[in-house]
């Protein structure tokens, strides 16, 4: 039997199975002194190196271990971290100037200056191949000119007016340019330093990762001295783990589970929204998904609310455009009705039919988001009753992004688009953008839009994102779905923070006395 047809049962068993005899010589958490924390996640990071790729869930870690220039906190905004201060010098937004916190380490002890700054953002893509940092911010830059150690300008090729929301997203972390020269970067890779409140002090790939607080950080000193990330793949897994005390913290956990959790008085249990959307992307080099009719079947077929009843206790709020509800750019008055009647006639206009189906594979990872695959296999049903029959294919999020990037993708994948800064530019920007490697749908002239779009003012830049917004659910170029939810359960004995962004951040939580 495999994993996809084991019941909720069965996988409840398997989990517990595997709790009692791979995580035996896993430790209970001890709190003495309130000094450790056990964090059963959903994943490993793909690699210590923080600037490598845009991977949501390694956030968490990376930001513990590495901090971040700029973060966005939980009302979106951009705030202080690394970067003290920054400014634009011209109307134009081509020139940023940043200034760093003086005194700032890394966990070796030597100082972080512009050097380092640079060398992350400018000159290490051109001089170490095995760090290969995400280009797409990178390649917008012409030069970083360094004023002082503490002080630089980043010099952007074209205007560029996310800059500052970008040094607050994934891939924006300073590295040790001194210490990756020193020690080479395989070296580095498995031991990594940064300048973040914990240091890496023990790594078991795919098992946990052992995090110490760093005395000589910058900022605030983390309550809880010792965090232990425990990596369960599997949801039931990271549930049996909370339940058994085996773990502190479950995050990302079934709904119903943290539904069910609600009513354990030790515990605590929070559904909430955060900056994530699930969307359907179609990738516009596969022939079927060529036909406009075959994509908007594809989305008026779709009962978002009843994804949202099924399987997020009504909590996630069905879209129709590629952005959060409340953001500048979310369009209020586009909104794609369930429609299965229109759905099956635009579909019979492609010439398949319930007699005649549309056979197509269908991908979506399992687990890394809380309801992915449940809601993969809705979609399924939903999709066969107008006639498309999508093979439901499980896919890790790795090899996702490998098909992804290559433009390999077969079919439709449900996906979960996280954008911690909320900009349009990092939504419908980059999930539509011909250039980039995230984006399935291959319309070579939005390239040119959206480059123009970057030269806007403010206004006339949300403006354009509105209207290729509209477009873009009008011609079903990617299907919104609904406004993504997290999950997490916890003792109730900790003092922790959620974020609208989904971080875990141990290093703003607390034991209660």
């Amino acid at each position: 039997m495999s994993t996809r047809s084991l019941s909720a049962l069965a996988r409840r068993a398997l989990a517990s199975c595997v709790m009692a005899l791979g995580c035996a010589a896993i430790a209970p958490a001890a709190h003495a002194a309130g000094n450790e924390l056990t964090i059963a996640y959903p994943v490993d990071v793909p690699s210590w190196d923080p600037t490598a790729g845009t991977w949501p869930a390694a956030q968490s870690l990376y930001k513990a271990v590495f901090d971040s220039p700029l973060l966005i906190n939980d009302k979106l905004e951009i705030t202080p971290r690394l970067i003290e201060s920054w400014k634009w010098l011209d109307d134009k937004n081509t020139r940023l100037d940043i200034v760093l916190r003086s005194g700032v380490t890394f966990q070796d002890g030597s100082k972080l200056t512009t050097d380092d700054f640079k060398y992350t953002f400018f000159d290490r893509p051109q001089t170490d191949k095995k760090l290969v940092i995400n280009s797409t911010f990178t390649n917008k830059l012409s030069n970083i000119e360094i004023k002082s150690p503490t002080e630089a300008v980043m010099d952007f090729k074209n205007p560029n007016p996310t800059a500052p929301a970008w040094l607050a997203f994934m891939t924006a972390y300073i590295l040790p340019k001194a210490y990756i020269e020193k020690v080479g970067t395989d070296q580095f890779l498995a031991h990594p330093i940064g300048a973040g409140p914990y240091k890496l002090v023990s790594y078991e790939r795919g098992s946990r990762a052992v995090l110490e607080a760093y005395d000589g950080y910058w900022g605030p000193k983390p309550a809880i001295k010792r965090v232990v990330f425990n990596f369960a793949p599997d949801t039931s897994a990271r549930v049996a783990m909370l339940e058994s005390g085996r773990a502190d913290v479950a995050a990302q956990i079934p709904v119903r589970d943290a539904e069910r959790l609600k009513k354990d008085s030790k515990l605590v249990s929070k559904i909430y929204p955060y900056t994530q959307i699930f969307i359907v992307q179609l990738p516009s080099y596969v022939p079927a998904l060529q036909n406009v009719h075959v994509r908007r079947a594809m989305q008026l077929a779709i009962n978002k609310q009843a994804l949202s009843r099924a399987f997020f206790a009504n909590t996630a709020k069905p879209i129709s455009v590629l952005a959060l509800p409340g953001t500048p750019a979310y369009v209020d008055d586009v909104d794609v009705k369930y429609d299965p009647k229109a759905a099956e006639a635009e579909l019979a206009q492609a010439g398949y039919s319930p007699g005649k189906p549309l056979e197509i594979p269908f991908m979506s990872a399992n687990g890394s988001t809380p309801g992915d695959y449940d809601m993969a296999r809705a979609l399924v049903q939903m999709w066969s009753r107008i006639g498309i029959k999508a093979d439901l294919q499980e896919v890790t999020l790795a090899k996702y992004m490998e098909l992804s990037h290559s433009s390999k993708l077969t079919g439709p994948m449900l996906y979960s688009w996280d954008n911690a800064t909320a900009d349009p530019e990092i939504f419908a920007g980059y999930i539509l953008n011909p250039n980039l490697p995230f984006s399935a749908w291959k319309q070579p002239e939005l390239a040119d839009t959206f480059k123009q779009l970057s030269a806007l003012p403010q206004a006339q830049r949300i403006a354009g994102y509105q209207a290729i917004e509209k477009k873009a659910t009008d011609d079903a170029w990617c299907i919104p779905l609904i406004q993504s939810v997290t999950t997490i359960a916890y003792k109730k004995t900790l003092n922790l923070t959620t974020y609208q962004t989904g971080y875990i951040m141990p290093q703003e939580y607390s034991w209660k006395k």
